[in-house]
């Protein structure tokens, strides 16, 4: 792929990210959000779920994470549709604790499936035995807080209020919950836009021939250290 185009859809992929983490910061209504930026955004491969890109200003742990999240809800939703948004926090499958609940959106351009957005966020409270989820006296994963396997929080563009009224119910900060939630859907939107605009000007086979690049730099670029080691 040509340098300098390759240099410049990189960094639309960059910006796309550091703008969903923007727009998650300031829209969010919980301080560990907002002001402790407990968060992370990033692009994810359409069929394998691997890393595309990912905004420099979310926490490493959630940055390392993601793709296992990614590639787990591809696992139980093969066939996502337009609309939909995922979200779970089972700390078992790419998680890290209950309070990090996970969004992933699949993206279409044309009909298309060009990739997946994401987006964790630290929530304030989560249910279970003590505020906050930091059960230390917890002898099983059910005293800290609801469990969330891969579930749609999202379908045809709109909030699920089945699933949402059984989140809120479970939480004890449930307005401020529900900030945080529009917040990352939010972020999501925008990434959508970001995208769609991106994808206006280079088109989708463009995107493939970027992203087929960006993978295989990523592995020149990891050999070359490790030989160096």
């Amino acid at each position: 792929m040509d340098p300098v185009a390759l240099a410049v859809l990189k960094g639309a992929l960059e910006q796309t990210c550091a703008e969903m983490e923007s727009t998650f910061v300031r829209a969010a209504f919980s301080p560990v959000i907002a002001e402790g930026q407990d968060m992370a955004c990033g692009i994810y491969d359409p069929r394998t779920g691997e890393v595309i890109a990912q905004g420099d200003a979310g926490l490493p742990i959630f940055v390392v994470t993601m793709q296992d999240v990614v590639q787990h809800v591809l696992s139980v939703f093969p066939a996502p549709r337009p609309g939909e948004v995922y979200a779970t926090n089972d700390p078992y499958k790419g998680g890290t604790h209950l309070m990090d609940v996970k969004m992933v959106r699949p993206f279409f351009y044309q009909d298309q499936l060009v990739c997946h957005l994401g987006v964790t966020g630290h929530w304030t409270d989560i249910g279970g035995s003590v505020p906050g989820g930091y059960a230390s006296r917890a002898t099983e994963i059910y005293q800290e807080g609801l469990w969330i396997p891969p579930l749609r929080i999202c379908r045809d563009g709109r909030l699920n209020d089945d699933v949402l009224s059984l989140i809120l119910r479970n939480v004890r900060v449930p307005r401020q919950q529900l900030g945080d939630i529009k917040a990352q859907i939010g972020a999501l939107d925008v990434g959508a836009r970001r995208l769609t605009r991106m994808l206006d000007k280079c088109g989708v086979g463009s995107f493939q021939e970027l992203t087929a690049e960006l993978r295989a730099y990523a592995e020149r670029k990891i050999r070359a250290y490790l030989a160096d080691v």
